[in-house]
């Protein structure tokens, strides 16, 4: 069995530095309160998050009038609080019918966010730019689609 380096090796005695004591148990408080207080805020974030992203499929059925089960809803640039909700214009698997996409910002009311624009994308694309087309409200003016 290999012996432990002489700094890892248990002392034959206790040390006499209060000090060096004092310091490793400060260190030791500050990691552990630095570790509570991310976790509790990486909880908070994720509630969040999860509460905005049911409502805005919430808010996608309800400006549709369409009670579809698969609407997707993510962030539009992460980080940001406005969101990007789309799904099927008519019943089919996702992607197989045109899309409709509506963009959300603001708190959450009554379970829904305030819609601020949105776009269409045609059947079997993918969601880019150059594929989106009858944009209104805030899609036009970020630039969203090209024309």
């Amino acid at each position: 069995m290999a012996r432990l380096p002489s700094w890892l090796a248990p002392r034959e005695d206790e040390s006499r530095s209060k000090q060096l004591w004092r310091i490793e148990t400060v260190l030791l408080v500050a990691l552990g309160l630095f570790l509570a207080i991310a976790s509790v805020n990486d909880l908070v974030w994720s509630i969040d998050d999860n509460a905005r992203l049911v409502a805005d499929q919430n808010t996608w059925r309800h400006y549709t009038h369409r009670d579809y089960f698969n609407v997707t809803a993510a962030p539009l640039v992460v980080g940001q609080p406005t969101d990007l909700s789309c799904a099927n214009s008519s019943p089919a698997p996702p992607g197989e019918r045109t899309q409709i996409c509506i963009l959300m910002a603001g708190p959450i009311h009554d379970g829904r966010r305030q819609v601020t624009g949105g776009f269409r994308v045609p059947a079997r694309t993918g969601d880019f730019p150059a594929n989106r087309y009858d944009c209104f409200g805030s899609a036009v003016s970020q630039h969203l689609c090209v024309k």
